[in-house]
């Protein structure tokens, strides 16, 4: 099973059910080589037609970033998640598409035309934002989200650690730009960079927060229990809620190498030695578990540090 995708179209797939409800959106690709999730979302369109179950509201799967997806890369010109400040977007938004100078502007502008269209006539407390990822470090199963009790209710539902307080330490990322449009928004990290049982876990995620969101009955979900056992067990050993407190972030001329064999979740000291740049050693600035460290060759944070809040 392969987890790189031939082009993909913007709209991967809808579904709209006779019965008002949610309008869920999931963005999938935000990140070019992180495909687990287009093709969970082929699957489950695919399904969803063939089964016609009912359904309250309308479910919309978008393709992020179609030129990295093609190229099977994280970004071309610059990340996609992170150029999401409300100002940018309205630039983007604003100016005609041959004057934007990336590639990643002229994907928001496509993008957000779409959202902007589908959205068309939903409150936005009527809206969830689902975006999917992957890590390049291995044990990556987690959501991001905000606090508020429908985005910790919504993220739960998964069964996976919840991080919070991406807002306090990075800044332009899809999910907050989202949330303060009013929508219910969420990040789901659904494994490792290549790892095709990243399709199964994204897979199931997406049918629970289908259901959380009252779009589907769970009698009408397939296999709905391996859904929840699958999560439940992949995330078994991890704590509940973290928050997140420290960001190392790189430019490519600091040449930064991550310390081989760091997982997600991995308990660390102040002061552990993590990698290395241009300047020297770097070593953890607080005591933590470690999220996310870089094993790839773009990016723009190297390691993250969250704290445990619930296990």
């Amino acid at each position: 099973m392969e987890t790189a995708v031939a082009r993909v179209e913007r709209i991967i797939g809808n579904y709209e059910g006779k019965n008002q409800g949610k309008l869920f959106i999931v963005v999938a690709g935000m990140h070019g080589n992180e495909t687990t999730g287009v093709i969970a979302l082929q699957r489950i369109f695919g399904y969803l037609h063939d089964a016609s179950p009912d359904f309250n509201g309308k479910f919309v799967g978008l393709s992020g970033n179609l030129e990295a997806i093609e190229q099977n890369q994280r970004f071309i010109h610059t990340d996609f998640n992170r150029i999401w400040a409300e100002d940018h977007v309205e630039k983007t938004k604003s100016l005609n598409i041959d004057a934007l100078l990336t590639n990643e502007e002229r994907q928001q502008k496509l993008l957000m035309s779409e959202i902007e269209e589908i959205a068309t006539g939903y409150q936005p407390q009527d809206v969830v934002f689902v975006d999917l990822h992957n890590t390049s470090s291995s044990h990556g199963y987690f959501t991001f989200t905000f606090s508020g009790k429908t985005n910790l209710k919504i993220a739960a539902a998964i069964h996976v650690p919840t991080i919070t307080g991406l807002q306090k330490t990075l800044s332009g990322t899809a999910i907050e730009y989202f949330s303060n449009r009013g929508f219910a928004s969420v990040a789901f990290e659904g494994g490792q960079i290549d790892d095709e049982t990243g399709i199964e876990v994204h897979e199931a995620g997406i049918w629970l927060l289908l259901e959380i969101a009252g779009c589907i009955n769970r009698s009408d979900i397939p296999n709905y229990e391996n859904c929840r056992q699958k999560l439940c067990e992949i995330a078994e050993d991890f704590p509940k809620l973290t928050d997140l407190i420290y960001v190392h972030h790189i430019e490519p001329k600091d040449n930064f190498k991550m310390m081989p064999g760091f997982k997600n979740f991995q308990p660390i000291e102040k002061g552990q030695l993590l990698g290395h740049d241009a300047r020297g050693e770097v070593r953890a600035p607080k005591n933590g578990c470690i999220l996310m460290p870089l094993y790839q060759q773009q990016g723009d944070e190297g390691f993250f540090i969250i704290k445990v809040i619930e296990h």
